[in-house]
């Protein structure tokens, strides 16, 4: 046979080169491919985890938010004051995360002792607005071993509304309430009794001796 044409020649060194250069740009896309998933799985554990999902439990700690999906507990906070439960009342089981102590006295009274922030005028307008048909309102400011302490009492028809007190209550006419609030170092503590009127005045006294034996830590 004659020697090539010229066209099968050229197209011959064409064609292997782009082949080669095809090759070695598959090559390196591919080895770029696991860099791009691990950007990618960075980004992805950057981002806060979308509302009400909780996180693994070995998850670290978003920026502003808590590991595992919750507000951090006031309780939590070293305890600042030390007070005693008068002798007549029981001790009662906590109902939500938000008490530090529940007490029951005689005539239906329950006595709550919670941790939390706000200004001592904002949280006793919320305690005022748990009652409809206000009868009777005062309060008052006094010290008690170096620290301040607010008190004020309610009397009408209770409506309900405190997270404290558990669900949303029926409303309750004749019924008062007497709230102590002290300003520590630290969040203020919120004591507060709730009942029957009559209850609540025959179990006033103890409520006082409670608040004036209260003791910083």
């Amino acid at each position: 046979m004659g020697p090539r044409p010229m066209s099968i020649r050229v197209a011959a060194f064409v064609v292997i080169p782009v082949i080669l250069v095809a090759g070695v740009l598959a090559l390196q896309s591919a080895e770029h491919v696991p860099d791009a998933a691990a950007a990618t799985a960075r980004v992805s554990s950057a981002l806060p985890a979308p509302a009400g999902e909780m996180l693994p439990l070995d998850h670290p700690p978003i920026r502003g938010a808590s590991p595992h999906g919750s507000m951090p507990s006031a309780a939590s906070e070293a305890p600042t004051i030390a007070w005693k439960m008068p002798g007549a009342w029981q001790e009662a089981p906590n109902p939500n995360a938000m008490r530090l102590a529940t007490y029951r006295a005689a005539g239906g009274v329950e006595v709550s002792v919670s941790r939390a922030g706000g200004s001592p005028e904002a949280n006793i307008q919320r305690w005022i607005t748990q009652f409809d048909d206000v009868g009777h309102e005062g309060r008052a400011e006094k010290t008690v071993h170096g620290l301040h302490v607010v008190t004020v009492d309610v009397l009408g028809t209770y409506i309900g509304g405190d997270m404290t007190m558990g669900q949303q209550a029926d409303a309750k006419p004749e019924w008062a309430m007497v709230g102590a609030i002290v300003e520590t170092r630290g969040l203020p503590y919120f004591f507060k009794m709730m009942g029957p009127a009559t209850g609540v005045r025959a179990a006033r006294p103890a409520f006082d001796r409670l608040v004036d034996g209260i003791t910083p830590m």
